[in-house]
């Protein structure tokens, strides 16, 4: 897939996630604010995406209780499993905000070499195969 010109908003994910940096983006998943259809039974069952349908809100680092047990769980096993920091991606949204966030997301996931995206399970681009450094992407 190769990066598009602009990312839609409802590509972060309420944890801090971008989902077009996910492997499983499309690939059936459609992304966690836009659609449940190719959802593994795991991902229907997050406890962060149960907890802000329950409280009405999109992300969690506008929710009043931000960073409630479970986003410190969830951070703590993203980093250990992929150096990915949920915490601190979510905690940008007060920030940052939802448009700048999503400017310097496409530009950490875009592969330097042929313009594709980087998935941050296996920090190798979607396209040409190649290999981002983790300290590219932190």
């Amino acid at each position: 897939m190769k990066m598009p010109g602009e990312l839609d908003s409802k590509l972060l994910a309420p944890c801090g996630i971008n989902c077009i940096s996910c492997e499983k983006f499309q690939n059936p998943c459609g992304g966690c604010l836009i659609s449940d259809d190719g959802k593994s039974k795991a991902s229907l069952k997050c406890k962060i995406k149960t907890c802000f349908d329950k409280k009405n809100f999109i992300y969690c680092g506008r929710c009043s209780e931000f960073p409630c047990p479970q986003m410190k769980k969830h951070s703590k096993k993203y980093i250990k499993r992929h150096g990915l920091d949920t915490l601190s991606s979510a905690k940008r949204i007060k920030t940052t905000g939802i448009g700048r966030m999503m400017a310097q997301d496409r530009e950490r996931w875009s592969c330097p070499e042929c313009g594709g995206v980087v998935k941050f399970q296996n920090k190798t681009c979607s396209e040409c195969g190649f290999k981002v450094g983790v300290s590219d992407i932190s």
